[in-house]
């Protein structure tokens, strides 16, 4: 009668690693099954009512010391626009712009008086006589809200630094986190393309605020179905800590 084979190294690092193999597997099929079959919140309640139209409905860009025409370009369309909106009747006040026009070509506004909406996010960094603050203008700040319980993805974040004089930023109730939509506002003030107290970054100096929506705090839904898997992973994780102390001991 043949003895009976132990197993080599080679064979018990195979088997080992293909044990690891298929745990990783179940890991990373388990955690996206959990994660499509998350509840999912409506966002269609988070977008902003009464933010004005853009002064220009593209996002022209330029290059400066290379060529001065679209510069100018961009300047007299975005100024024309202002005027055309006070002799139709339109909203009174200066045009309103988006970061992203704002940094496609920033020689165009420098220096210009205009308006810029977007939700304070982060944390406001008080200076003497007022204070810096982040605001975003994109999907997730005006229109979905944060991107928490809900799917729908609009791109990246976009915004711009803001300096508010003390009067308006006394006026920020809390500004946003991952689960929270701070205070969203309609800022006019002047574009600085090299704000020296910023480090000569771009900036805009607001001289007005209205706030257009107050904070609001996102609740992700209750993912039951999560909650029975993670109770079920640790009482087996607890037996089999159990049953390895006991073969130890035994």
């Amino acid at each position: 009668m043949s003895a009976r084979r132990e197993p080599t190294a080679p064979s018990r690092t195979r088997a080992v690693l293909a044990g690891a193999l298929v745990l990783l597997t179940l890991l990373v099929v388990g955690t996206a099954a959990l994660e499509a079959a998350h509840p999912q919140l409506d966002p269609s309640g988070n977008r902003v009512a009464g933010i004005p139209a853009l002064a220009l409905d593209d996002e022209p860009t330029c290059r400066r010391f290379v060529d001065e025409t679209p510069i100018q370009d961009i300047r007299q369309r975005f100024l024309a626009q202002e005027t055309l909106q006070r002799t139709d009747g339109g909203p009174t006040g200066p045009g309103r712009i988006s970061s992203t026009q704002l940094f496609s070509c920033p020689s165009a506004y420098d220096g210009l008086t205009v308006r810029y909406v977007g939700e304070v996010v982060g944390e406001l960094l008080p200076r003497r006589g007022g204070a810096w603050a982040q605001v975003n203008d994109d999907a997730y700040a005006l229109q979905t809200g944060p991107l928490v319980g809900h799917r729908e993805r609009a791109g990246f974040n976009t915004g711009m630094s803001v300096w508010l004089p003390d009067d308006l930023a006394a006026r920020i109730e809390q500004p946003g986190r991952p689960a929270l939509r701070g205070d969203v506002v309609l800022l006019e003030g002047t574009v600085h393309r090299a704000d020296p107290r910023d480090g000569g970054g771009i900036t805009l100096r607001a001289t007005a605020m209205e706030t257009l929506a107050t904070p609001v705090t996102v609740e992700p839904p209750l993912h039951v179905l999560q909650v029975v898997v993670a109770v079920l992973l640790v009482q087996i994780a607890i037996g089999t800590s159990l049953w390895a102390y006991r073969r130890r001991k035994g």
